[in-house]
């Protein structure tokens, strides 16, 4: 008879040992594929945001269905998904599809609540299978990723300098030399929300002083665009990180307080704060003052429509998707002959507000909540870095795009995803060298301790240092 091996004081024979092996070979295996699928994921999100913002959402989709298919039955959605964020998800789209009773168009918006339900949770499950990388596959999402970061930088200057020679290219000619400068609005803001996972990915590789350098850098470059939403949202976020104790060691006790503190003020003045805003930048008159844009004026406008409307029906709401066909009433459109709202009210949080009510912004609260949760749990210089991203992409949603966008919503969950996905593998932290901005030793990433290894035959040792064979005679 063979003598018996131990693994975690069970009795084995080489047989099981064989096959235990043949089991770790073929999840090895499939996490080099997971990692193989979230590498092209990784090179071509930045590039595609840039130049065909929808490709975002069948990039993503892909991605969530091909990672899951290479990772296999481990990967099955109910051992992956984050199960608060998507009960809080769930709870969510429940309520947007109830709230499609009292819609102008009812069945076209239980039809989009649908799409919109399918959508965050393909996003977690993406999000999900990031966590799952080991360090071997994270080295080439990111590795991956930074070279389609930096191919997108380089495009957009190519743009910017010569007049959008690559969007004409591969959409044609645009009517004005002005819509052939916003053609890149919808790029812009995604580069604003991938430079934070680049930031953080260049900390981790203790380039700190160029994680500091690039968002800023970022900020200045898109001045030269015309999205005005993404320069202050991105101007917000690199405030916010600076506030959070990104680079400051004098900040590093107060480091969590002061996220927590960012993402909380971030929070409840994008979705509560949006309608007071709208009535105190009415009254101060500067929906008519000549130095400040129209396309400003035209969302102030349409903010103080909405903001009465909300009023109107503060606890339900007029319906999911009912933004374009709110009642005029006695209000006038800023431009003569058009709709007061054309498709959406260019803010995330009045368009809850208005659409589902009371009780879809607490529902929304409560995903928000969540995930700040989450963002809390990371190490200061990643947890800094992620409460920015939160921060721009806030403040991105409280000035352009309609909330329910596919485009918009799957660049959102395709940069969280990037972010897990760069970021040290589950149970390694970065190690705290004391230099600028390192984290405190508390909070210093450890290696966690691998399970024994299967006890060599005939040896007296296990493969951890200093443990002993227990024999079973």
């Amino acid at each position: 008879m063979p003598p018996a091996f131990l693994y975690k004081g069970a009795v084995t024979t080489p047989l099981q040992d064989r096959a235990q092996l043949d089991r770790t070979r073929l999840d090895r295996a499939r996490l080099d594929r997971l990692g193989l699928v979230l590498a092209v994921f990784a090179l071509l999100m930045a590039p595609l945001g840039l130049l065909a913002d929808k490709a975002v959402v069948p990039l993503a989709l892909a991605a969530a269905l091909a990672g899951g298919v290479a990772a296999g039955p481990q990967a099955l959605p109910w051992r992956v998904l984050d199960r608060s964020l998507a009960t809080a998800v769930g709870l969510l789209t429940a309520w947007c599809l109830v709230a499609s009773a009292w819609s102008f168009h009812p069945l076209a918006a239980a039809a989009l609540a649908l799409r919109v339900g399918v959508l965050l949770v393909a996003l977690l499950y993406l999000a999900g299978l990031a966590q799952r990388l080991e360090e071997a596959q994270r080295r080439r999402v990111r590795l991956a990723f930074c070279l389609g970061f930096v191919v997108t930088v380089l495009v957009l200057a190519v743009e910017l300098a010569f007049g959008g020679p690559i969007l004409t290219l591969l959409r044609g000619a645009a009517g004005s030399d002005y819509a052939t400068a916003s053609r890149l609005n919808r790029g812009v803001s995604a580069t604003a929300i991938l430079v934070w996972p680049l930031a953080a990915l260049l900390w981790q590789r203790g380039l700190r002083w160029l994680a500091l350098a690039v968002p800023p850098a970022v900020l200045g470059f898109i001045l030269l665009s015309q999205s005005s939403a993404s320069v202050l949202a991105l101007g917000a976020g690199v405030l916010a990180a600076m506030l959070a104790g990104l680079g400051r060691p004098l900040a590093r006790p107060l480091a969590r307080p002061l996220a927590r503190a960012v993402m909380a003020l971030a929070v409840v003045v994008t979705l509560f704060g949006s309608p007071f805003a709208a009535g105190l930048a009415q009254q101060a008159g500067l929906t008519a003052v000549d130095w400040l844009p129209a396309t400003a004026q035209y969302r102030l406008h349409i903010w103080t429509v909405v903001s009465d409307r909300i009023a109107q029906r503060p606890l339900v709401g007029w319906g999911f998707d009912a933004s374009p066909d709110l009642p005029a009433q006695d209000d006038q459109p800023f431009r003569p002959r058009d709709k007061i709202i054309p498709s959406h009210p260019h803010n995330g949080a009045l368009q809850i507000m208005v659409e589902t009510g009371l009780v879809g912004s607490l529902l929304t609260l409560a995903l928000l909540w969540l995930l700040a949760r989450r963002i809390d749990a990371l190490a200061p210089a990643p947890r800094a870095c992620a409460a920015a991203m939160l921060v721009t992409v806030l403040g991105i949603a409280a000035t352009a795009y309609g909330l329910w966008q596919s485009h918009w919503l799957a660049m959102i969950g395709a940069a969280a995803a990037l972010f897990i996905a760069v970021l040290p593998a589950a149970g390694r932290q970065e190690v705290d060298s004391g230099g600028l901005g390192s984290a405190p030793p508390g909070d210093a990433w450890q290696r966690r301790p691998s399970a024994p290894r299967l006890l060599a035959k005939g040896s007296g040792r296990s493969g951890a240092p200093g443990a002993r064979e227990e024999t079973n005679r």
